[in-house]
């Protein structure tokens, strides 16, 4: 049974109106224009890391996208056992406290979400790709909307991440993705079963 647990911390102002900050992406931080390079944003992403794991818990990664009109900075949390609310309120607090000293990479205003992985985990830095070699995973480009599929086999160098698909070894940039996650392939000999339903005596 996979079990997924979501909260979605609002943060407010003094007025009282929602508030934050947010304004990167898979490889890069936007702000008036100004595009952060993909060194700052591992330096963000292992600081948000080092601070989830200090904490006890396992850091899968952070991102920071619009959904819905809404800017959401939302960070993966796991441990043994699962996480619940509290595990939520103790890491947001943590979060967005070292959020508040990079305020100036980030818009004025978002939603800090801690939610789970779930199976089809998301991969954020290279050493997400070292660590998952040998799995499947989707990677969507940033250009033309391309997307490539296929298991991790290595990577080349610490901006460079090689799948290995049906038509052969493809090597991508990290500046060039967009989004990537981990595909569930079912164990071999696994089906889908149906409990049978009796049919009503007549």
């Amino acid at each position: 049974m996979l079990l997924f647990f979501e909260k979605v911390i609002h943060l407010t102002d003094n007025s009282g109106v929602n508030a934050g900050r947010v304004g990167f992406s898979h490889s890069s931080f936007v702000k008036g224009g100004v595009c952060v390079n993909q060194e700052k944003y591992n330096e963000i992403h292992r600081a948000i890391c080092g601070r989830v794991e200090a904490l006890g818990y396992e850091c899968a990664g952070f991102e920071a996208v619009s959904e819905n009109g809404m800017n959401v900075v939302r960070v993966y949390l796991e441990m043994p056992g699962g996480i619940d609310t509290g595990d939520c309120e103790i890491v947001s607090r943590d979060v967005g406290e070292y959020l508040d000293t990079v305020e100036e990479y980030l818009p004025d205003r978002y939603f800090l979400e801690i939610s789970s992985p779930g199976v089809e985990r998301p991969l954020f830095v290279i050493e997400d790709y070292r660590r998952f070699a040998g799995n499947e995973a989707e990677i969507s480009l940033k250009k033309g909307g391309r997307k490539v599929r296929g298991v991790i086999a290595g990577t080349p160098s610490d901006a460079e991440v090689t799948v290995g698909t049906k038509d052969g070894g493809v090597t991508v940039a990290l500046a060039d993705i967009k989004r990537a996650h981990l595909v569930y392939v079912p164990e071999r000999g696994q089906k889908k079963t149906f409990k049978k339903i009796p049919k009503k005596k007549k």
